[in-house]
């Protein structure tokens, strides 16, 4: 019995890894009639997959590097292990960049309206989670907080949000002579104090992502 249920959940797994993202969306709903809380978060997880592709392979069109594997249309799945890049991979071979599903993806990432901090965060783990992952997107969650820059920048964020935040602290010294002077200073805030804030962050987006993806009508 549980080796079928398992194997059920397999099946319905890879149908919504396979299913157009419009249709997904609709199941993700819990509204919907076929709800089911599996392709809410592989909705969610697609559309997160689909935006790096967006922001990386396609926008910045990387001459050189397929968005898809080499065995892309024998059936395996590429991206962050669902198939949401076959038809991408046809898509591309006919000259088409971007396809219709990464609009789509773009569009509920833009109705979400999470902070450029939660979404990159987001996006840095959807990455490094893709199996295909080489280069710098290899490395770990602490080298890529530790020089966040480049990161950003391929992912398209602008300069603005790698600096972080200028903290300024203000000291009052007490000079011998009893009369008081306040002092500023300014020290800098990374925007992920390391790794693992890394995590938090995108843990925290994917809640909202969930949740928007759920009660969204």
């Amino acid at each position: 019995m549980g080796m079928a249920l398992m194997k059920e959940g397999c099946m319905m797994r890879d149908m919504y890894e396979r299913m157009p993202i419009g249709r997904l969306r609709e199941i993700a709903r819990e509204s919907h009639a076929d709800h089911d809380p599996e392709a809410t978060r592989i909705f969610v997880s697609r559309v997160l997959d689909m935006e790096v592709e967006r922001r990386t392979w396609f926008a910045h069109e990387n001459l050189g590097f397929q968005p898809f594997s080499s065995t892309a249309k024998l059936g395996e799945h590429p991206g962050g292990g669902t198939a949401a890049a076959d038809p991408l991979a046809i898509a591309y071979d006919r000259g088409i960049r971007v396809h219709a599903a990464h609009e789509e993806a773009r569009q509920f990432l833009a109705y979400a309206k999470l902070k450029a901090r939660a979404l990159l965060a987001a996006l840095i783990q959807a990455a490094k989670t893709d199996r295909r992952v080489t280069g710098p997107w290899g490395k770990s969650y602490d080298q890529i907080a530790a020089d966040l820059g480049p990161y950003a920048q391929r992912l398209g964020f602008s300069p603005g949000i790698m600096s972080g935040k200028t903290m300024v602290c203000f000291d009052t010294i007490e000079h011998e002579m009893g009369w008081l002077r306040k002092v500023e200073s300014k020290h800098i805030v990374p925007l992920f104090r390391n790794g693992q804030s890394i995590k938090d962050a995108a843990k925290h987006a994917r809640v909202q992502l969930l949740l928007l993806a759920g009660f969204a009508g």
